[in-house]
């Protein structure tokens, strides 16, 4: 089958974009624009913010107790162990709590936050493959350096595309080839 580029009219230079990337001659830029879409990729969890708060107390209060014991020049000679064990653990005590309980929040949130994430990821794919699907169906013109999607490549239904200009071509892939669709008719 030839297919025939619909700006130059020449099917001698029309190539399926995922072999047009393997053509050395592309440069940079043109290979950027007809990069498949990327796969949906783990999903950042990010740090709770009460737990990032939490962390920072008890850092800075840890801090202020190293600070306090090794400027103490009190002499302590006098009272009993248990009130020197005291002393020099107890300015630790607060910011040990601390660090717990943010660290309870960190990961209770981190858990939620993860099935969350967890849950949309078949729809991410699904997507992903939907996009995948119609990136396969492009074809590049090297005439014209235009892309377009010949009739029936994204769905048996569907029509022609025009030229389309490489720097909308991302964003047609992305959208599904959004005007090929036809009102009342699901997207394949």
């Amino acid at each position: 089958m030839a297919v025939a580029c619909p700006q130059c009219a020449a099917p001698d230079e029309c190539v399926p974009v995922p072999q047009a990337l393997a053509d050395v001659r592309l440069d940079g830029g043109v290979r950027a624009l007809l990069a498949p879409p990327p796969e949906p990729g783990s999903v950042r969890i990010r740090m709770h913010t009460a737990a990032i708060v939490l962390f920072s107390i008890a850092g800075a209060l840890c801090l202020l107790g190293l600070v306090s014991l090794a400027n103490s020049t009190e002499n302590m000679d006098g009272y009993s162990t248990a009130y020197q064990l005291g002393r020099r653990v107890g300015v630790f005590l607060l910011p040990g709590i601390l660090a717990a309980i943010g660290l309870v929040v960190h990961t209770k949130s981190r858990d939620k936050r993860t099935r969350a994430a967890e849950q949309g990821l078949p729809e991410r794919q699904a997507l992903w493959q939907r996009h995948m699907r119609v990136w396969q169906a492009g074809w590049l013109c090297r005439r014209c350096w235009v892309a377009f999607f010949p009739a029936g490549s994204v769905r048996p239904d569907a029509p022609a595309s025009a030229a389309i200009p490489l720097a909308h071509f991302p964003s047609w892939v992305m959208a599904g080839v959004g005007p090929l669709t036809v009102p009342g008719q699901a997207q394949g």
